[in-house]
C-alpha cells in the first residue's frame, strides 16, 4: 500500500509543488526576465527561445521519459520519436500562444497569482501560507527565480487562452446523439483466421525456386562490414590519484550548498479502511463510522500499532502496526500528505483518499537540515576529482589531436613519441576494445569511411582518437553455405503468400455470395464468433484491434470488408452478423459524459487550428548549427 501511495502521488503532486513554487516568484515580486536571446536556438517573431530553456525543458521531458521506460532508454528511441524536435516545437507554439494572447489583451494579474498561492496546500503551514517554507523548497530544487517567473506567466497565460478558446467549442444535440450511437450501438461478427503456420506443410522446397528466391534476397544474406582501427585512448583512470585541497573541498560545499539540503521527514502510522469501487453510499458511511470509531479509541488509550494488526486493510503496513516510516513531501496522495504535514509530533486526524479512511497518527518530524561538510566530504571529493581526472584526460586529448593534425597523420604522431593502438577486423557483432562497452565509440567507429580520422571522442571511461584503416565489405555467400537459413526463410515467406491467397480467396467467394460457413468447412476452418461489443467497449474484447475496428464499421448493407484484415502475421475474413442499438436509457446515462468528452476533442480541434493559423504567420528562426 505504501508504494501505491507513492505512485499516485508522482504525476500530480510533484507537478503541482513545481508550479506553485513559479506562482510564488510573482507573487513575491522577486525575479527579472530571461536573457535578451544570447545563444538562442530559435526566434519566434524576435523573440528568442534560448539554450538554457531549451535544455531545461529538454531535460524534464528525458527524465520523464526514462521514468516511464523503468530508468532506461533504448538505443536509437530518442531519435526515432523526434524528442529533441520535439520540444523545439513545443516551445516555439508556446511563445506563439503568449504573443498572440497579449494581442488580444489576455493578461495575468499579481492578485491572480496570490489568490492561487494562497489556496495551494504545499506551502501551507496550519492552515496558512508559510513563505519560510516556500523559500525552503525554491533552495532545495536549485530553482532560479528569473527563469521560473517568466515561465509563470507564459503558463498562466497559456491556460488562459486555453479556456478563451474553448468558450468557441459547442456540442450540438446532433452530434451528441450521432457521437453516442457510433460509439456504443453493439455490433456482432464471424470471422476465418489465417495463419502462415498452416500451410507451412503446403510449401514445397525445389532448387529452381530456392534459387530463384536467393538471388532476389541475396543482399540480406551478406555478412556485415568489418573494419581495422588504430586509435589513441586517454583513460580517465590514469589520471586518478589527485590531491584535493582542503579549501577547493570548502569551496565546493559553499557552491553547491542547495544540493545538500535534506527535506523534512515525517514518520506515521495509518490504519486503512478500505472503500471499494462499487462500495454504496451506505456502505461508505458505515465504513467512515468504522474510522471514527478506530480514532477514539486510540484517543481514549489504545495502542495504536495492535489496532493497526487488528483493523487496518493495508496488510503491508499494518503487519508492521501501521508503519509507514519516514517520507518528504511530494511522496502520498495529497489528502493523507495534508493530513500528516498539518500534525504535531503525537497528533491524531482522520482523512480520506482514493484507497479510504487513514486513521493517522505522526510519530517523529524530522526537520529541513543542510548536511555538514564533514558528511559530505567523501562525496565532494570524488566529484571534484571526477570533474578533475576528465579535464587532465581532455587537456592531453586535445593536445593530441592538434599534433596529429599538424603532423599530418598518425605515422608522423608516432614518430613523434605519440602511442598508436591498433584492432584486429571486427564487426558490429564481434566488436573489441576499446569499443565493446562504449556506444559512443561504436556509432563513431562504424560511421567513419576508410582513411578517415575522427574527431576527438567522449566516451563513457575516456577520450579517444579512431582512423579507420581499411573496411572490408563481406561477399555475398554462395546458397550452398547458408542453404538452411535461405529454406527457412522460402517456406516462410511462401506460407505467408499462401495464407494471403487463400484468404483473398474466401473473401470473393462470399461477396460472390458463397457462405463462410460452406468456405471454412472446404479448407477444414472454423468460424468465430465475436461477442455483441460497442467501439467504446472494444478495448475489453479479447480480440485483435483491427479484426475488432473493421468488424465494427461492418453493416447489414455491407456485411463484407474491402479486403482481407492483417494483424501481425494473421489474416482475417470477417462478415456482419448482427447489431443492437443503444437504448434512450444509456443515452441518457452516458449523455453527460460524453457531451465532456466531445467538447475537450473540439477544445483541442480548435487550439490546434489556432496555433496551425499562429505558426503558418509567424516569422520563426531555427539556429542552423542547432
Amino acid at each position: 500500500m505504501l508504494e501505491f501511495l507513492r505512485q499516485k502521488a508522482q504525476s500530480t503532486v510533484i507537478q503541482v509543488i513545481i508550479v506553485v513554487i513559479i506562482l510564488v516568484f510573482v507573487f513575491w515580486g522577486v525575479g527579472g526576465q530571461q536573457g535578451s536571446g544570447v545563444n538562442a536556438v530559435a526566434t519566434v517573431n524576435d523573440k528568442p527561445i534560448t539554450y538554457t530553456e531549451y535544455q531545461r525543458t529538454y531535460d524534464e521531458r528525458f527524465g520523464q521519459l526514462r521514468d516511464q521506460l523503468g530508468g532506461s532508454i533504448p538505443d536509437g528511441l530518442l531519435q526515432a520519436i523526434g524528442l529533441k524536435e520535439q520540444v523545439l516545437e513545443g516551445l516555439i507554439q508556446r511563445n506563439l500562444i503568449s504573443q498572440a494572447a497579449k494581442r488580444i489583451g489576455l493578461m495575468v494579474s499579481d492578485s491572480e497569482v496570490r489568490d492561487a498561492i494562497r489556496d495551494m496546500e504545499a506551502f501551507r503551514n496550519e492552515g496558512r501560507f508559510d513563505a519560510e517554507w516556500y523559500r525552503q523548497i525554491l533552495a532545495g530544487n536549485r530553482m532560479s527565480i528569473a527563469e521560473f517567473e517568466t515561465a509563470m506567466k507564459e503558463d498562466l497565460l497559456v491556460a488562459k487562452v486555453t479556456d478563451h478558446l474553448g468558450r468557441f467549442a459547442g456540442v450540438p444535440d446532433s452530434e451528441l446523439r450521432d457521437h453516442f450511437e457510433y460509439n456504443y450501438n453493439r455490433r456482432k461478427f464471424s470471422y476465418l483466421t489465417f495463419t502462415p503456420a498452416a500451410f507451412t506443410e503446403k510449401v514445397e522446397v525445389a532448387p529452381e525456386p530456392l534459387a530463384d528466391f536467393f538471388e532476389e534476397q541475396k543482399e540480406k544474406y551478406r555478412g556485415e562490414p568489418r573494419i581495422k582501427l588504430k586509435y589513441v585512448l586517454f583513460p580517465f583512470d590514469e589520471m586518478a590519484e589527485l590531491e584535493i585541497p582542503e579549501e577547493s573541498i570548502a569551496a565546493y560545499f559553499e557552491r553547491n550548498r542547495d544540493d545538500y539540503l535534506v527535506p523534512e521527514q515525517r514518520r506515521a502510522r495509518h490504519i486503512l479502511v478500505m472503500i471499494g469501487q462499487d462500495d454504496s453510499q451506505e456502505v461508505i458511511t458505515e465504513k467512515r463510522q468504522k474510522a471514527e470509531n478506530l480514532l477514539k479509541r486510540v484517543r481514549e488509550g489504545a495502542d495504536f500499532a495492535e489496532l493497526a494488526r487488528e483493523e487496518s486493510d493495508d496488510l503491508g503496513s499494518g503487519a508492521q502496526g501501521g508503519d509507514l516510516g519516514f517520507f518528504t513531501r511530494g511522496q502520498m496522495v495529497k489528502p493523507f500528505e495534508e493530513a500528516v504535514f498539518g500534525l504535531e509530533e503525537g497528533g491524531l486526524t482522520l482523512a480520506r483518499s482514493d484507497f479510504g479512511y487513514h486513521v493517522i497518527k505522526l510519530e517523529e518530524i524530522k526537520p529541513l537540515r543542510l548536511k555538514s561538510l564533514d558528511e559530505v566530504r567523501d562525496e565532494i571529493i570524488a566529484e571534484i576529482k571526477d570533474e578533475e581526472i576528465k579535464n587532465l584526460a581532455f587537456k592531453r586529448a586535445n593536445a593530441a589531436y592538434e599534433r596529429i593534425i599538424l603532423s599530418g597523420s598518425l605515422a608522423n604522431y608516432a614518430a613523434s613519441g605519440g602511442t598508436i593502438r591498433e584492432t584486429e577486423f571486427f564487426s558490429r557483432r564481434q566488436l573489441v576494445a576499446p569499443l565493446k562497452s562504449d556506444p559512443v565509440f561504436q556509432e563513431a567507429a562504424f560511421r567513419l569511411r576508410e582513411g578517415e580520422l575522427s574527431s576527438l571522442l567522449a566516451g563513457s571511461g575516456s577520450y579517444a582518437i579512431f582512423y579507420v584503416e581499411e573496411i572490408r565489405e563481406p561477399p555475398v555467400p554462395a546458397l550452398g553455405e547458408v542453404e538452411k537459413t535461405v529454406k527457412k526463410d522460402f517456406v516462410a515467406e511462401r506460407s505467408r503468400q499462401l495464407a494471403r491467397a487463400a484468404a483473398e480467396e474466401v473473401l470473393a467467394a462470399v461477396k460472390e455470395g458463397a457462405s463462410l460457413q460452406d468456405q471454412a468447412a472446404r479448407l477444414g476452418l472454423k468460424v468465430e464468433e465475436s461477442p455483441l461489443i460497442s467501439r467504446a467497449e472494444q478495448a475489453d474484447a479479447d480480440l485483435p484491434a483491427p479484426l475488432v475496428e473493421i468488424g465494427l464499421g461492418l453493416t447489414q448493407a455491407a456485411p463484407y470488408p474491402e479486403t482481407v484484415i492483417t494483424a501481425g502475421e494473421t489474416l482475417y475474413v470477417t462478415a456482419f452478423q448482427a447489431e443492437a442499438k443503444a437504448s434512450d436509457e444509456d443515452f441518457a446515462t452516458k449523455k453527460d459524459e460524453v457531451r465532456q468528452k466531445l467538447l475537450a476533442e473540439n477544445e483541442d480541434d480548435i487550439l490546434a487550428a489556432w496555433l496551425a493559423f499562429l505558426r503558418n504567420r509567424a516569422e520563426v528562426e531555427i539556429d542552423k548549427s542547432f
